[in-house]
């Protein structure tokens, strides 16, 4: 008998990721605000004064800082700042699905770390609309 409900222990953070930006890129933001900001510690969140939409996420994991930025014409700007010590040292900016499937594998390890991270992910998976 199989179950047809997504679990964590098959699914990757990058196949999700990857599958809902060619889905709704617009929406990127807000879900990766809505899943990440309680389970990974520092998550920066930048919203806009009068609808509160989200502009901005920096998303710290190990000695990364993955940042998504909306521009003015609504497309996603994507980067990777190598920080030590506090200090940024090195921006790279990376295209959508390069960012996607790096931040994707950094957060697959994170999650799984910790039963806040396995229950976030599990949720997650759960509310994917197919």
């Amino acid at each position: 008998m199989t179950d047809s409900s997504p679990s964590f222990e098959n699914a990757s953070v990058a196949a999700l990721l990857a599958q809902r930006s060619r889905e709704d890129r617009g929406a990127l933001l807000n879900e990766l605000v809505s899943v990440l900001t309680g389970v990974i510690p520092g998550v920066q969140v930048e919203r806009s004064l009068l609808r509160r939409n989200v502009k901005a996420v920096r998303l710290p994991v190990g000695e990364f800082v993955y940042v998504l930025r909306r521009s003015a014409a609504d497309a996603v700007d994507a980067s990777r700042h190598h920080i030590v010590r506090g200090v940024a040292i090195k921006t790279v900016p990376l295209e959508l699905d390069v960012f996607l499937e790096e931040l994707g594998l950094a957060l697959d390890a994170e999650l799984r770390r910790t039963d806040r991270g396995r229950d976030a992910l599990q949720s997650w998976l759960n509310g994917t609309p197919r």
